[in-house]
């Protein structure tokens, strides 16, 4: 088992160990580690975008999780020609 770092920016949350048997594996956790941070602080859930880090025991970062909520270009909403809410029929 090898030992990662799950580092959120720009967040007050220390970073967390995690032992995985891959990287791939920790990938997975660090996602779902992601999801459960954004669900328990729904104030941290309104900036728009997220990025994880995950690094070695040495602090090296070896990859990112980012997730970012974007409004496509033709989206009513960027173009002001339509309420950003949906009414039910």
């Amino acid at each position: 088992m090898t030992r990662y770092v799950f580092r959120l920016k720009n967040s007050s949350e220390a970073p967390i160990s995690h032992e995985c048997e891959s990287l791939d594996e920790a990938r997975s956790a660090a996602v779902r580690h992601l999801g459960r941070y954004l669900s328990e602080h729904p104030e941290f859930a309104t900036e728009g975008h997220w990025q994880l880090d995950i690094e070695n025991g040495m602090g090296q970062a070896l990859t990112n999780i980012i997730v970012a909520t974007v409004v496509p270009r033709s989206s009513p909403i960027r173009t002001g020609s339509a309420s950003d809410e949906m009414t039910a029929g």
